[in-house]
Order: structure tokens, then C-alpha cells, then sequence
């Protein structure tokens, strides 16, 4: 490693803000690269780089030794990228994307399209509606802003593990409600 860099890192971990500054500066590009790189979404490039940077400000004295910096760093950026695709996942099954269905010349096709987004959207409101207080606001914190595990684990109070299975067992509930046949028979 640089002795310069190894030194930045020192003075970042210290508290520094000029260190930190120049860390972001100097590794701005390869996160972004590596960022492009695994996001389909070009718009969320910018964002997804930014959440790396701010895990890394929030997190950078809890590194134990310079040498690890680099694919300390490129681990936030593999975890956040991986954040941005379930997420954006969980947001294409809720939401129907009705520009692809309304293209069709056929007044009845885009009256179908309608029917079905109206349809869509009710059942999103009746699984909304049936699941518990706790498990709605938790899909709302995940969906609304883009946040990393550890801010939402952060801002629910609880720890990353029970953040995850809280919300795998919110998502498979509320996909359960939405299932075709659920809405309907279900107390």
C-alpha cells in the first residue's frame, strides 16, 4: 500500500474531513465503474455511488488496518449494488408498469390494461391492508428511499439478521395476499 494513502486512511479513520474528501476523490471513479458495471439502471448509478461513500464515511473507523481499505470498500459497493437490484426486484413485482401495457392502438387492449392495473393495484391494497401495522411500515421504510440494511436496521432498532428475516417475512406474506385466489378467500 502507499504510504500516502495508508497515512489518508489513518487521518479518515481520525475523523479528518480533508482525508475523507480526497479518499472520495481518488476512488470516485473505480466505484463508479464498478457500479456501471453491475446496474442495469444508468439513472441509479449516481445514487447507488453515493450510498458506497456515505457507508464508507459512517463506517470507516470501524476498518482495522489500511491495507484492507480497497476491498473494504469495493464490498460496500458489492452490497449496495446488490441492495439497489432487490430492491428495484420487490418494486417490478408491486407495481405494473403501464407504459408497456398501454402502447397497444386498440382501445380495448388499453381499457384491458387499465382493468388490470386497477386490479393490480387493489389487490396491492388489500395485501397492504391484511398484513400487520409493523410489516406494512417496515415494506414502506424499504421501498420509499433507497437505504442499505444497516440504516434500516439502524432506524427500526433492531439487528441486520432480524431486519432481513422481518422483511423476507413481510415481502412473502404480502406476495402470498396478492397471489391470485388469496384476496378473495382469505378471513
Amino acid at each position: 500500500m502507499i504510504p500516502m494513502l495508508a497515512e489518508r486512511i489513518h487521518r479518515a479513520r481520525a475523523g479528518d474531513q480533508r482525508a475523507l474528501e480526497d479518499l472520495i476523490r481518488e476512488y470516485q471513479q473505480p466505484v463508479a465503474g464498478f457500479v456501471a458495471r453491475r446496474i442495469a439502471d444508468r439513472g441509479a448509478i449516481q445514487d447507488v455511488c453515493q450510498n458506497v461513500f456515505v457507508k464508507m464515511v459512517l463506517s470507516i473507523r470501524k476498518l482495522h488496518s489500511p491495507e484492507a481499505f480497497e476491498p473494504w470498500l469495493f464490498r460496500i459497493a458489492e452490497n449496495a449494488c446488490r441492495d439497489h437490484q432487490r430492491r428495484e426486484r420487490w418494486r417490478r413485482r408491486l407495481f405494473v408498469p403501464l407504459g408497456e401495457r398501454t402502447k397497444s392502438t386498440s382501445s380495448w387492449d388499453a381499457a384491458e390494461s387499465s382493468r388490470q392495473a386497477e386490479l393490480q393495484f387493489a389487490q396491492l391494497q388489500v395485501g397492504l391492508d391484511r398484513i400487520e401495522a409493523r410489516q406494512r411500515r417496515l415494506l414502506a421504510l424499504s421501498t420509499e428511499t433507497p437505504r442499505s440494511y444497516e440504516q434500516l436496521a439502524a432506524l427500526t432498532h433492531t439487528s441486520v439478521s432480524a431486519l432481513k428475516s422481518r422483511l423476507f417475512r413481510a415481502r412473502t406474506r404480502l406476495r402470498r395476499l396478492m397471489s391470485r385466489g388469496e384476496i378473495d378467500h382469505e378471513p
